[in-house]
């Protein structure tokens, strides 16, 4: 990617979470998926994904152990994709 005087590297990353761990945290902090969706700001099938096993943003990462009092280490793998 071009950014103007430099090149920038592509991402060749991908961010999951870690087994069951953002369900097991969200379930313990006593949130309904609905409820914790909202709380960070996505759609309740992102959310599903996102327990799945799907990649998620950086920043969507970090909210979700923010509202749940955990590191994003304790409920994220990144995932080496090069």
């Amino acid at each position: 990617m071009y950014t103007g005087s430099k090149i920038m590297p592509r991402k060749y990353y991908r961010i999951v979470s870690k087994r069951d761990n953002v369900r097991r945290a969200r379930i313990i902090a006593g949130y309904t998926s609905a409820e914790f969706s909202e709380a960070i700001g996505i759609s309740r099938p992102m959310l599903s994904s996102i327990e799945n096993g799907a990649g998620t943003s950086v920043k969507t990462a970090h909210r979700i152990a923010d509202v749940l009092g955990a590191t994003f280490e304790e409920l994220f793998d990144v995932l080496d994709t090069s």
